[in-house]
Formats: structure tokens, C-alpha cells, sequence
């Protein structure tokens, strides 16, 4: 599972959470999105995990707290053997991931500590997960990007990246209607999370911004 965002993915399978808030913070807004987006594209689409780590670590260091950039950050370098430099950052993942019930990425991240009782890794939901924000964000295929996050979601409601990905997926298709809900409900989330960044992606959102 990857995950999860933010503003750019999750997804996480948070995998990773990008939006466009085209208001008075509008420079900064596009700036995380465009570190997430060039993140995500080198870590799953390049196979550039440093280059991946460095996007990651500039949202991180505006949000120190950003969900998607902290698990992706973490992917990045177990990806490019660093483990031992990943494992605080999964440490801090595992924390994020329990605050909010998100179960499979607290299997996630336990598997990647190696904690004992730990569940093996879900390689099959992380593989959905890749291969919806390799559909939405370097495919462009919105339509498909959402299949992939709904089949997450199916198993895991509640799903912080899934949950992002779906209703980006759903506004790049042109389908606000249909991702109104899945904004409110990543409200939810986020409030819970008090994930401040992600509550104001939500809001604006749903107010059509």
C-alpha cells in the first residue's frame, strides 16, 4: 500500500495527494503538488527512489506531519537501500497510521520495522495502489486511476490514500457530483488526522475552488 497525501498522494497507500488551490496561497499549494507529483513519478514511473526522497523531503519540511509525503518519503528510501534511514520515517508512519485506524498501512508499516505478529506486507494492494497513481498521474486516465482506488477501498473503507486519490481521480474526470462525497468524507479524515494541509485541500474542494 502506498499512499495516501495531503495535497499529493498517498495513498498509501496514501499513497500521495495533489491538488490544485488556486487562491491567495495558490504559489504554495501548486508548489507542494508539483514536489508530490514530481515524487511520484520518479519513485513509480522513473524508478528514481533518491530523486523521489528529495521531492519528498521538501514537503515534509513544510509539513512536517504530511501523511502521503512521510510513507512515500519512506518507500522512496527502502527503495534506494537505506533502510536504516527509512526506518524512523516508518516509525512515524506507524504513529500517523494508528491515529486514525488506518489498519493497512499500519500492516504496512510494521511489516517494514519488522515488528513481531506483524501481517506480511499487502503486496497486492500496494500493486492496486501503484498502478491507480501510475493511471491518474502519469497515464492520465482519471477513469481507470479510480477503479484501481475504489477496489482499495472496497476493502479497506476508511482507506486515508485510496480516499484522496478516488476523489482527486473522480475531479480530474470531470465527475464533481460524484466526488463530492468522497471531499466530505476525506474532510472526515483529515480532522481526524488533524492533517491541517489535507482539511483545507477538502474545503476548498467542495467549495468549487
Amino acid at each position: 500500500m502506498t499512499i495516501p497525501s495531503c495535497r499529493a498522494v498517498a495513498i498509501a497507500l496514501g499513497f500521495f495527494l495533489i491538488v490544485v488551490l488556486p487562491t491567495a496561497c495558490s504559489k504554495e499549494s501548486e508548489s507542494e503538488e508539483a514536489m508530490m507529483k514530481a515524487g511520484l513519478e520518479r519513485l513509480y514511473a522513473k524508478k528514481d527512489a533518491n530523486g523521489a526522497a528529495a521531492q519528498f523531503r521538501k514537503v515534509l519540511e513544510r509539513s512536517p506531519n504530511h501523511y502521503g509525503a512521510t510513507f512515500q518519503l519512506a518507500m522512496a528510501l527502502d527503495r534506494g537501500g537505506k533502510p536504516e534511514e527509512a526506518r524512523p520515517l516508518w516509525q512515524k508512519m506507524l504513529a500517523l497510521a494508528e491515529s486514525f485506524r488506518d489498519q493497512e498501512t499500519v500492516a504496512v508499516a510494521r511489516a517494514r520495522l519488522g515488528q513481531s505478529g506483524a501481517a506480511s506486507e499487502p503486496a497486492g494492494e500496494e500493486a492496486v495502489m501503484k498502478a491507480g497513481l501510475d493511471l491518474l498521474y502519469t497515464k492520465r486516465d482519471p477513469n481507470a486511476a479510480a477503479a484501481e482506488f475504489r477496489m482499495i477501498l472496497k476493502l479497506n473503507p476508511n482507506h486515508y490514500g485510496a480516499t484522496f486519490q478516488l476523489a482527486s481521480a473522480l475531479d480530474q474526470a470531470g465527475k464533481k457530483a460524484e466526488a463530492r462525497p468522497i471531499w466530505e468524507k476525506m474532510l472526515k479524515l483529515a480532522e481526524a488526522a488533524n492533517d491541517k494541509e489535507t482539511q483545507k485541500a477538502a474545503r476548498d474542494r467542495l467549495a468549487g475552488r
